[in-house]
């Protein structure tokens, strides 16, 4: 009787670790999947902004179309409550910042300016949902002629 007490026992604590490893692990990978995310909008918004020269008049304007991938909230992974691309004012960057459903937060530093829709705004774009999204990225001009990163977000 004793040997099925602790057997009972222990197999408990045994899932009850399980359950924490599982639950330290989904965070893990939410943040590994997004910093994948985010690397690839930097990598495409570079290559649009150094590889592509802006469309005359009547044109098609260049553009790179990025499929992300946000997961949501499940046993392996946690759900992401806000995502967002923020232009740094006066440079040639963005700060592509989110927020986890437990409360994790990070920010990663995106080496190419992105504006939301308005090529003369200074916008952050917000990307909200889950699952595969296709974001789009759009070389266009500013009010001074100059080349911009604009992102049209899926709706």
């Amino acid at each position: 009787m004793i040997r099925y007490v602790l057997a009972v026992l222990l197999t408990v604590a045994l899932l009850g670790l399980a359950g924490i490893a599982i639950d330290a692990g989904a965070s893990d990978n939410t943040e590994r999947e997004l910093q994948t995310a985010i690397s690839d909008i930097e990598e495409a918004a570079i290559e649009l902004s150094e590889d592509e020269e802006l469309s005359p008049a009547n044109h098609p304007d260049p553009q790179r179309v990025v499929e992300l991938s946000i997961p949501a909230g499940s046993l392996t992974t946690e759900g992401v409550s806000h995502f967002e691309i923020k232009p740094v004012d006066d440079n040639d960057a963005s700060i592509a910042k989110y927020v986890l459903d437990d409360g994790t937060r990070n920010q990663e530093i995106i080496e190419q300016r992105i504006v939301y829709r308005d090529p003369a705004d200074n916008r952050t774009t917000e990307i909200n949902g889950t699952g595969t999204q296709q974001l789009r990225l759009v070389l266009l001009p500013d009010e001074d002629g100059n080349p911009v990163v604009v992102a049209e977000p899926p709706e």
